[in-house]
């Protein structure tokens, strides 16, 4: 088998593109099989490290919501606000995903958190005043 046709068929089985089925199947020495195990590795341990990171946010946004006194929450990279809530609509979300899908909401906080290993949380109380909290989860747990 031709080395673009072993590229093809990684790719119609792992939905990965050339440049990553390449990388892959050079790491392994054209092994069609070990390529496949590398891709499928390499997953598992993205899709790990997304779920530890998003159950991190996840933590700490219940642990300032059970402090109570808080209007909104806001994660941001540097000064740009990329996920905001009003803390009555995170409680529902919370609620209802340790009711049904935790893993959904766990995989979302870790794909927004993927954007970048240092984020702030920004808690707005009542009354305007605004707290910020510096969260690394480059970090292992």
């Amino acid at each position: 088998m031709d080395e673009l046709a072993k590229i093809d068929l990684l790719r119609e089985r792992t939905g990965v593109g050339y440049k990553e089925a390449k990388i892959a199947l050079d790491r392994v020495g054209g092994d069609v099989v070990q390529a496949l195990i590398l891709i499928e590795e390499e997953r598992t341990s993205l899709d790990e490290d997304l779920q530890r990171k998003g159950r991190k946010i996840l933590s700490e946004v219940k642990t300032i919501i059970k402090k109570g006194n808080v209007n909104k929450i806001k994660l941001k990279k540097g000064d740009k606000t990329v996920f905001e809530f009003p803390v009555n609509v995170g409680l529902l979300g919370i609620a209802g995903a340790a009711v049904s899908s935790t893993f959904a909401l766990v995989a979302a906080l870790g794909t927004v958190a993927a954007l970048a290993n240092n984020y702030t949380l920004e808690i707005e109380r009542p009354g305007g005043e605004v707290e910020t909290k510096e969260i690394q989860l480059c970090e292992e747990e």
